[in-house]
């Protein structure tokens, strides 16, 4: 039996929650036989084979392919071995027809001459398009046709075609079965083959009909017809089925069945499966007394690697809207937040109610006539309010006069103006008192004396910068009131502010700057390394290759690789744009800063491989992504210090990858630090701890769903 069992599989059961999927099932494959595997969607046939090819473990039960158990080295499932059609197309829609060959027979380490043989010979025999044709430019019976071939260019030992025939010209369709039933007669290779098209499978030498996660029959085609008096496949499957409802059906028919052919309408007395037909012992000698070894998931090789880093490349490159977001967009992220936050709020309009001026005309004034010192300690004032309202030609506010205050204030609260200022009509002479009388002022000229101003603060972000605006405007006025008084200007200032970091009018921009670089870099990564590898998942082709022999390790690594440059591109790209395109103010080290921006594209990187590992599907990965940057970036300090938090969420939001990292960037950034600095390297260190984080746990989760 050794050298006759492609694949045997005993009592296996395999659940999936409560839900039993296979259940108690036998089966046994034959070298050098054709095996149809029929059964209706959800029975169970892709479970079953991804159990063969090793991509799904059993709950109970054994699996012995090609004198081994899948995932061992004697199996050499998975691997060269085994050529795997999955029902979808699991192929890499930026490949030519060429490449999508090429691939497979290099992960497989065949020579290149052997792979132009092979491809030449399958062209002929599957007609398949033109060789420099791309896939996603075929039709989809051009595309499965190319599968087809990819899974028997390095001519296996044990071919699984999931739906090969679907959507293929029925000339076509012959001419498959005819070499499938070539290769099985010259050689001992095995086929297990599922389809659609029951009568078609008439040409194996068995099939398995599977149901409920049981097989109810495992027969050749003829004697299946006879046991069941009839011509039609379908009714024996009809039949069974019925009588498995009936629960007249509870073990296979066996292909060793002696039983004599009976009329259908008959009960069927079914005999016991014998399962030491096909024992472990026979399949691998001294099973009992060796310990199979796995095939790792930790292995390298450099041409599969090779094939791989040449298969992220096309898929990028030739993917030409892709390639047009992935660098347009944080592109335009980045000047749109540059041109967008930061800058003061301009022409914002501000009702003026000076009643002052209804006598002189603010015009006419002159600025030298305002303020006329007549002794050591006195001065005489004229027209401060139009001396004031001059100080208030800014680009930020746009004056709008009006004469009465009770129509500025309808204008407010109907949203026309933001806020209304009003000069009394005596404020020059009450100011003036004000100084000169100090305590002794009478409460109305003190009252009079004052700018009064209403402001709509619901727009709290333009509500106080008007105010403080405001405010700095005034202290220039009464400063340089002051000087032309012969007063000294300190008179009008209480406070006395040096900065010894950044200057008092930096705008909001630069505070904003290092927020934006780290947090672009970080989910952009994220976005797209979690949908290229979710996207590969879910089209079948990650499994097909680990299926084909590469390691999950492999794949990481050059997916890695590829992000790597990308990250690399990303960084300079910020940089460029916010330093020397926009001549942003950065007083520290260019290369710190990158060091940072880079660490922090990794870190995307692991994240977006961490999304991509529990995700089922793009719009989960899409989800994942889009709801875990909201409540980042809220938290992370880039919008609002993290200082006005509750303090277990400062806590919290000091644990991101990327919340300390933004300081380290401002720290080098605004204020010049080293990086021997312990606020500049513990940025680092967080980005470095995470990245080391993510690649555990990915390797841990990629591991387990082995």
């Amino acid at each position: 039996m050794a050298t006759t069992s492609a694949v045997y599989v005993q009592n296996a059961c395999k659940s999936y929650g409560k839900r039993e999927v296979l259940k108690n099932l036998c089966m046994h494959v034959p070298k050098g036989s054709i095996y149809g595997l029929l059964g209706s969607s959800g029975c169970g046939k892709t479970t079953l084979l991804s159990c063969i090819v090793g991509r799904r473990q059993l709950n109970s039960g054994e699996i012995w392919v090609l004198g081994g158990k899948p995932g061992t080295v004697e199996s050499g499932v998975p691997g060269p071995k085994v050529g795997y059609m999955p029902q979808e197309i699991a192929l890499v829609g930026e490949f030519t027809v060429k490449d999508a060959i090429y691939y497979f027979g290099r992960i497989f380490n065949m020579p290149e001459k052997k792979i132009d043989e092979r491809f030449n010979e399958l062209s002929n025999l599957l007609d398949l398009p033109p060789a420099d044709r791309f896939i996603r430019n075929c039709s989809g019976g051009q595309q499965r046709r190319v599968s087809f071939a990819a899974s028997m260019v390095q001519m296996p030992e044990l071919l699984i075609l999931d739906e090969p025939t679907v959507g293929v010209d029925p000339i076509l369709r012959e001419r498959i079965w005819d070499y499938l039933l070539s290769i099985t007669s010259k050689t001992s290779t095995a086929v297990i083959i599922t389809t659609h098209y029951i009568e078609e499978a008439r040409q194996a030498s068995l099939i398995g009909l599977m149901r409920n996660g049981r097989l109810l029959a495992e027969e050749s085609p003829p004697k299946l017809l006879r046991m069941f008096n009839t011509e039609v496949l379908e009714e024996v499957f009809f039949i069974l089925s019925q009588r498995q409802n009936d629960g007249q059906l509870n073990e296979i028919l066996p292909s060793n069945s002696p039983l004599p052919i009976q009329n259908s309408n008959t009960d069927i007395s079914l005999a016991s499966y014998d399962t030491t037909r096909a024992s472990t012992d026979v399949l691998t000698p001294n099973a009992k007394e060796k310990k199979p070894k796995k095939v790792g998931g930790y292995s390298l090789n450099g041409r599969r690697m090779k094939a791989l880093l040449d298969k992220n490349w096309k898929q990028f490159y030739r993917n030409i809207s892709g390639m047009i977001f992935v660098f347009l967009f944080p592109i335009v992220q980045n000047v749109a937040f540059l041109l967008a936050v930061g800058p003061d709020p301009k022409n914002i309009g501000l009702a003026v109610v000076n009643q002052e001026s209804m006598t002189t005309l603010c015009h006419n004034f002159s600025m030298m006539d305002t303020a006329i010192p007549y002794d050591y300690s006195s001065c005489h004032y004229r027209n401060l309010s139009c001396r004031f309202l001059s100080y208030i030609e800014d680009p930020m506010l746009h004056k709008i006069r009006y004469d009465d205050l009770s129509e500025a204030m309808a204008d407010a609260r109907h949203g026309k103006v933001v806020g209304v200022m009003f000069l009394a009509e005596n404020f020059t002479e009450s100011f003036e008192a004000r100084i000169e009388k100090g305590r002794s002022v009478d409460p109305a000229a003190l009252s009079l004396s004052e700018i009064k101003i209403w402001l709509d603060m619901s727009n709290r972000q333009i509500g106080a910068t008007i105010k403080y605006k405001l405010l700095a405007l005034y202290r220039d006025f009464q400063k340089d009131l002051m000087k032309d008084c012969n007063y000294d200007p300190k008179m009008a200032d209480f406070f006395n502010l040096t900065t010894y970091y950044g200057n008092e009018d930096d705008t909001f921009t630069e505070y904003m700057t290092p927020g934006l670089i780290i947090t672009i870099m970080f989910f952009m990564m994220t976005l797209m390394t979690s949908q290229i590898i979710v996207t590969d998942r879910c089209e079948g082709l990650w499994d097909r290759s680990i299926i084909a022999g590469v390691s999950s390790l492999e794949i990481s690594i050059t997916h890695f690789i590829m992000q790597i440059g990308i990250v690399i591109v990303y960084t300079a790209t910020v940089l460029i744009i916010t330093f020397w395109l926009f001549h942003l103010k950065y007083v520290g080290s260019m290369w710190i800063l990158a060091l940072l921006t880079f660490l922090q594209g990794i870190n995307g990187v692991g994240y977006g491989f961490w999304i991509s590992i529990v995700s089922y599907n793009v719009s989960m990965a899409n989800v994942i992504t889009t709801g875990s940057f909201y409540i980042m970036i809220l938290i992370c300090g880039s919008l609002w210090p993290i200082e006005g938090m509750p303090v277990f969420l400062q806590w919290i939001s000091r644990c991101l990858p990327f919340t300390i990292a933004m300081d380290s960037f401002r720290n080098v950034m605004q204020k010049g630090w080293p990086i021997v600095n312990f606020q500049v390297w513990n940025g680092m260190a967080i980005e470095v701890a995470w990245i080391i984080i993510f690649a555990i746990v990915n390797t841990i989760l990629i591991q387990s769903k082995r």
